[in-house]
């Protein structure tokens, strides 16, 4: 193979650029959607706010 050729380099970059290139034309993108944890209908909070002395374990 001649790597000490420009040429070689070229072809070898364009070759990157156009797979690039048909992988973003062709792959499709992600779209999520953000949603909120309900319980029961009604929104949990990620943080705690305040810690209930019952834990209901008993």
């Amino acid at each position: 193979m001649p790597t000490c050729d420009w040429q070689f380099w070229v072809v070898t970059i364009v070759m990157i650029a156009s797979i690039w290139l048909l992988k973003m034309v062709l792959m499709p993108k992600k779209k999520g959607t953000k949603t909120t944890l309900t319980v029961g209908g009604k929104p949990v909070d990620k943080k705690i706010k305040s810690k209930s002395k019952d834990c209901g374990c008993g």
